[in-house]
């Protein structure tokens, strides 16, 4: 009986050992899945700001949540690209803008009656 016992001991020892090591798989590929990313958001600084990111910061965004290091992530990439424009002038026209709802009337009323006679 005593022999049962030990080759079951021995059993579950084996489980044990192969659980830890699939947990210990699972945090080893969870950490390098965060300190990608926090490789990522320390180029964007290094870009955005010229120097290098502090290894304390690296270290507090490599234990902090996916969704804050991906929010300080887009607020690095857009520091550190070229502005967008944000587009052509929509009036062409050198004419002052109307800055009352009376002057804008008169405008309308001008080029309409401009339009008609000509």
């Amino acid at each position: 009986m005593s022999v049962s016992l030990m080759k079951a001991a021995t059993i579950l020892d084996a489980v044990a050992a192969h659980i830890d090591a699939l947990e210990n798989e699972k945090v080893s590929a969870l950490s390098a899945e965060r300190q990608q990313r926090v490789d990522i958001l320390a180029s964007k600084y290094a870009e955005a700001v010229g120097e290098e990111m502090p290894a304390n910061v690296r270290k507090k965004l490599a234990e902090s949540d996916k969704d804050i290091v991906e929010l300080i992530t887009s607020m690095a990439t857009k520091q550190a690209s070229a502005v967008d424009a944000l587009g052509a002038p929509s009036d062409r026209s050198d004419d002052a803008a109307p800055t009352t709802t009376k002057e804008a009337a008169e405008m309308a009323d001008n080029k309409f009656l401009s339009w008609i006679t000509s």
